[in-house]
């Protein structure tokens, strides 16, 4: 009977070891994503406006200056006087009239 009893007990805790194993693994949270480093996330800054420029065609321009030297420029009648920006440090100062020479030679292909 004590024999029985043993194999029994042996048996239910392989079943019970083998089951605890068995299914997927769950992924993990996005805050332990971020915490791994498999998910980068973009780190933000206060840029804020350093002049308003017009073009050669007539189009306004504000440009903005955020920490460690991070350009922005923006197309708008109404320039916010500061914004969150993409933290882009040592880029360079933007140049309107170089922008939109790029922007009519896409168009004109």
């Amino acid at each position: 009977m004590i024999k029985f009893f043993l194999i029994f007990c042996v048996i239910v805790s392989t079943a019970l070891a083998s089951a605890k194993t068995v299914g997927t693994k769950k992924d993990y949270t996005r805050q332990q994503k971020i915490q791994r480093g498999t998910i980068i996330e973009k780190k933000y800054t206060t840029c804020r406006l350093k002049k308003i420029i017009q073009s050669r065609s007539g189009e306004q321009a504000c440009v903005y200056q955020g920490g460690n030297k991070t350009y922005e420029l923006m197309f708008d009648n109404n320039c916010p006087k500061q914004f969150k920006c993409v933290y882009n440090p040592n880029s360079k100062e933007p140049n309107i009239d170089n922008v939109m020479d790029s922007l009519n030679s896409i168009g004109k292909k």
